[in-house]
């Protein structure tokens, strides 16, 4: 037998199997299909809306004056990341491999 009969007899047996399971599949369900759904969820809770206010269009932020803390909190490049470490800006507690 060589590799090719191998998996032609492989992939016979998985499509045997698989339209077992599916035809299995279909008489059970055929058999259940007769009664009500019983897999369709129902909850009984009454639950009512709350109604909020309106939120304005406009969210003032107050202006903040630049400092190292702020700055190093956002995102920043890779480049910039290995600057920050060199000024001391940032807290670094590894060895950053590259």
């Amino acid at each position: 037998m060589n590799w090719l009969h191998f998996l032609l007899w492989l992939a016979g047996l998985y499509i045997v199997y698989y339209l077992v399971v599916i035809l299995t599949d279909n008489a059970m369900r055929s058999k259940t299909a007769s009664g009500p759904a019983s897999t369709e969820l129902t909850f009984s809770e009454d639950i009512l809306p709350k109604s909020i206010e309106h939120l304005p269009d406009k969210l003032v932020i107050p202006e903040r004056k630049p400092s190292q803390a702020i700055l190093a909190s956002g995102g920043v490049s890779l480049k910039n990341l290995f600057g920050l470490a060199r000024e001391e800006a940032i807290i670094y507690t590894k060895a950053v491999s590259f």
